[in-house]
């Protein structure tokens, strides 16, 4: 079983197009009111009717303060991408490290919890930055990442005695990452309304558990089941 690499929270995955990098606390105040009015105008309008004049009225801020620290929308939007990707990356390696002598039901249901739990507290905000994903992140950068998340949950699998010696354990975590990161994308993008946040958890249990039970059965013994929505557990 090779062994998963340590964790990075992905600070090299993706470059940021900052100009400046803000340092004092009022210019990081001036970025981060920047993206937070991008982030609010992306939702209510899509990103193409966006403008930087739009962003530079609602963050309150000065045409010039908008180009110390960003050369176009573009740069914002990378930003914001970025900022999301990296909060989720923490919260995960954070739920690895709380959890690491849990079984392995436990720690799994925790990762689940630690990656779609941004998603599912703001979902249109989460639709938003997932549909204008692939425009500012290039496939390398963004094979990377997937990489880095599908390294967090081979150490959240592999955490605990009850991982399997002759489990594969990263395909496992690739497959893992995939089914819990398909699903909640999918959900996010292919409806115009918000999900059912329980609902999609349970699913996404569901299909993880019973693709981890096949590989690792002594470890689900006993474990008891995510009832379904209306069902008592």
């Amino acid at each position: 079983m090779s062994k998963p690499s340590s964790p990075r929270l992905l600070d090299q995955a993706a470059p940021v197009p900052l100009r400046r990098k803000p340092r004092q606390h009022r210019s990081r105040a001036t970025a981060d009111a920047i993206t937070e009015a991008f982030l609010q105008l992306l939702v209510e309008q899509g990103y193409d009717k966006v403008s930087i004049r739009q962003i530079v009225h609602r963050a309150g801020v000065g045409i010039g303060s908008f180009y110390e620290y960003f050369d176009s929308k573009l740069a914002v939007a990378a930003v914001c991408v970025h900022q999301h990707v990296m909060r989720v990356a923490r919260r995960m390696n954070a739920s690895v490290g709380a959890h690491a002598h849990a079984p392995l039901p436990v720690r799994v249901d925790a990762l689940i919890e630690a990656q779609l739990h941004d998603a599912l507290a703001e979902p249109e905000r989460w639709a938003a930055i997932l549909r204008i994903e692939r425009q500012v992140s290039p496939v390398a950068v963004y094979q990377r990442v997937y990489g880095e998340f599908a390294q967090i949950w081979a150490r959240g699998l592999s955490a605990g005695p009850d991982w399997p010696e002759q489990a594969p354990l990263q395909a496992s975590a690739l497959s893992t990452l995939s089914i819990a990161y398909g699903m909640g994308t999918h959900t996010l993008l292919a409806f115009d309304h918000a999900p059912d946040a329980q609902a999609l958890r349970q699913q996404v249990q569901w299909a993880v558990h019973g693709y981890l039970s096949v590989l690792a059965p002594h470890a689900y013994r006993g474990h008891a089941w995510p009832a379904m929505p209306g069902q008592p557990m």
